[in-house]
């Protein structure tokens, strides 16, 4: 009882210094991600009860965990996306899917076999798990005042792409991801189905993702529209927008199509019905942040902790340093290109190239792999390296993009 009483108490007290972060944020210029993490830090330091990774959690808890705030998170940045003065501007976002992301995929590939001397399979699994931009750890460079103008739609062209980048990535890693354990599971390439694997791991998954999260927003919208007009029931709790994201996900994993991506449609779908007023579409936006705030509180504590619990116990200083250079070189490069003989200025290129933030999805799908192979009974020798080497990647991520971000993005406002 004693234990459990201490937990609720640091809880309570780490949720309540979420409530002043974002705003400690603004002014010591250091996103709240970082206060999180020294946070979990000194509470396991501590030695607070909580069910801390030892120096690894199982892969059905980091799956749980990411899989619910990456759902929230994704929700949520949807809900930002006003289509009517964005619909010209997803050339930018698109170019950073479809050109950015298969060479960051292609490049963590190629260091996967070189450096880190992984196996055909698994270089494709480590390349597929950090292809994706992160929208939980990305909030600070994403849109902000979702209910702008249409005028000023053009002034947040690079937060609308990040948003969107994010949005969108985390969905379409999935196939990479089923890629990588199809041919572990196929021990390699040779023989491997790839009409079987594009038929229904691409495009007919792809297809149920989008078709789902359409289907599932303009229902939500037109059952909202029905109840207030047709029966004058008010719906007045942002407790939708949670709802939305949970059961369009998991309706959707279980027709067998991508859950992240629908959600992602979904709230889409519901940010631009003209269904709902824009008053009650702002509670839902507000609800659904404050609740991905929270959980942000609770994974980046723990995984806080799991940096003083022996993550990193076999990761060497070249390691860091190959690390640092996936945030800082690859990333950067490989937007630069996918933006090149764009309109926009170059100051705007390099901003939208470098905050690539790798996060709480790269674990997720990692987790999801393993999950995965486990039920096919084969167990992965590397796991553990690939772990270690995943949650650096996103650490270093996590510091220097959180670092960055507040005076980056506040001397770009000047330009």
């Amino acid at each position: 009882m004693h234990q459990q009483l201490i937990l609720l108490a640091v809880l309570g007290t780490c949720f309540l210094l979420m409530a002043w972060l974002p705003s400690l944020s603004k002014i010591t210029k250091i996103s709240y991600p970082i206060f999180l993490l020294v946070l979990g830090m000194c509470t396991f330091w501590l030695g607070i009860p909580f069910d801390w990774p030892a120096p690894f959690w199982k892969d059905d808890k980091i799956m749980l965990l990411s899989e619910i705030i990456v759902n929230v998170s994704l929700m949520s940045a949807g809900l930002k996306i006003n289509l009517h003065y964005a619909k010209k501007n997803w050339k930018i976002p698109l170019r950073l899917i479809a050109i950015t992301m298969p060479l960051t995929i292609l490049s963590f590939f190629l260091l996967g076999i070189s450096y880190f001397s992984l196996s055909i399979p698994l270089a494709v699994l480590f390349a597929a798990v950090l292809a994706p931009t992160d929208p939980v750890l990305a909030s600070e460079v994403q849109l902000k005042d979702t209910f702008v103008d249409k005028d000023k739609g053009e002034k947040n062209l690079t937060e609308f792409s990040l948003t969107s980048e994010a949005g969108l990535n985390d969905g379409l890693a999935f196939p990479i991801t089923y890629l990588a354990v199809l041919l572990i599971e196929n021990n390699g390439i040779e023989g491997f189905d790839w009409l079987s694997y594009l038929g229904d791991k691409v495009f007919l998954k792809i297809g149920i993702g989008i078709a789902s999260g359409l289907l599932f927003g303009y229902l939500v919208a037109r059952i909202q529209h029905y109840l207030k007009k047709g029966l004058n029931v008010k719906t007045r709790d942002g407790l939708l927008a949670f709802s939305i994201a949970i059961c369009c996900y998991s309706v959707t994993e279980l027709i067998h199509g991508y859950g992240f991506l629908a959600v992602f449609i979904a709230s889409l779908t519901v940010r631009n019905s003209y269904h709902i007023n824009d008053d009650y579409k702002k509670k839902l936006h507000s609800f659904v942040e404050e609740t991905e705030r929270l959980l942000l509180v609770l994974w980046v504590v723990l995984f806080g902790g799991s940096i003083l619990n022996g993550v990193f116990d076999d990761i060497s200083w070249m390691t860091i340093a190959v690390a640092v250079g996936c945030i800082l070189i690859l990333r950067p490069v490989c937007g630069m290109i996918g933006l090149v003989n764009t309109k926009i200025k170059t100051k705007e290129r390099l901003v939208l190239s470098f905050f690539g933030i790798r996060g709480i999805g790269s674990l997720f799908y990692l987790s999801w792999a393993f999950m995965y192979l486990k039920e096919k009974g084969i167990e992965v020798l590397e796991k553990d390296k690939l772990y270690s080497i995943v949650i650096l990647i996103v650490f270093c991520s996590i510091l220097i993009h959180g670092l960055t971000a507040p005076y980056l993005f506040k001397n770009f406002k000047k330009k």
